[in-house]
């Protein structure tokens, strides 16, 4: 460690501290961990899971090109099962980013649950929670009633940076993240956030005129399905947002594929026999059989189209 001078902390774990630092003899820029448990032997330290495990965010720093479009599903698919297990056992991550998957022989796990918490747990919830690139809107703008559909948003931002090696919000402050977010996804509809406490450090006047991007022109290695599976993750509203099992199902994992268990498309509403008004709210986020305390609503499921992607 005398070779390391600290420059300063860039973030707090359940089991360490990660400081910014230089390699006083080669003047490299490293990343140093000080765990906050003791170890007594190197073999300790050297069977840590993060250790002997490489992070999706070193082999997108390490590519010499852009992965193929099957690596990709291979490593979203394995990262959509383990959600869909954390979620219907009743947990979400709030943290996924790509330094927090771990990847052994083309083997990807979903690691560092220091901020997950249970689906169940009453609001309100923490305001910071998760890598600012990766935060939800509803988390930037200090919802109290978030959902696990902050999940959802992180891994359409993975998605696209699969494709790109570079992060899709690269927000340099909160402020800079929404302004992002904005450039590539327009204007949202304001009232999808009911709920949102600090509008006015984040919500410029000149937002209102910002339209959508043509996320083919972002992304132009992604095919169709792809795309529309990130617009579909990364939608501003989170009850449009499909859940893990439901992205399982969509046409970008099961390319020349019969789907058995198509996405079931929401306006198909069952007749309504009492006269009453038809109810869009369904609650697709099913994690058992008993109630859940936590309600996520309707997701939306988004056909590719050409005219719907240009927009």
């Amino acid at each position: 460690m005398e070779r390391y001078k600290r420059l300063k902390e860039l973030g707090d774990g359940t089991c360490g501290i990660v400081y910014k630092a230089i390699n006083m003899e080669t003047y490299e820029i490293v990343a140093v961990k000080k765990m906050k448990r003791k170890f007594f032997f190197w073999e300790e330290c050297m069977d840590l899971r993060e250790v002997k495990e490489y992070n999706l965010y070193q082999i997108m720093r390490e590519r010499q090109g852009p992965f193929s479009e099957e690596e990709i599903r291979r490593f979203m698919s394995q990262v959509l099962q383990g959600l869909a297990h954390m979620h219907r056992n009743g947990y979400f991550h709030r943290d996924l980013k790509p330094e927090n998957l771990l990847v052994t022989n083309d083997v990807i796990k979903i690691a560092d649950f220091g901020l997950a918490r249970e689906v169940s747990s009453l609001p309100p919830y923490t305001d910071y929670v998760s890598t600012r690139w990766y935060r939800a809107p509803e988390v930037l703008l200090q919802s109290s009633s978030y959902t696990p559909a902050i999940d959802m948003w992180a891994v359409g931002a993975i998605l696209a940076e699969l494709f790109t090696l570079c992060p899709i919000f690269p927000g340099e402050s909160e402020a800079d993240q929404f302004y992002k977010i904005c450039c590539v996804l327009g204007t949202p509809d304001w009232t999808v956030f009911p709920e949102a406490k600090n509008f006015s450090q984040l919500i410029n006047i000149s937002y209102s005129e910002i339209l959508p991007a043509n996320l083919s022109d972002i992304i132009p290695n992604a095919s169709l399905e792809a795309i529309d599976l990130i617009i579909q993750l990364c939608s501003w509203d989170p009850l449009r947002r499909p859940t893990a099992e439901q992205s399982l199902q969509h046409p970008f994992f099961h390319v020349g594929m019969w789907v058995p268990h198509p996405l079931q498309d929401p306006l198909q509403l069952k007749p309504n026999i009492t006269g009453a008004k038809p109810n869009l709210e369904l609650n697709l986020w099913d994690f058992g059989t008993e109630p859940d305390d936590c309600f996520l609503g309707l997701t939306l499921a988004v056909k590719p189209s050409v005219s719907n992607l240009g927009k």
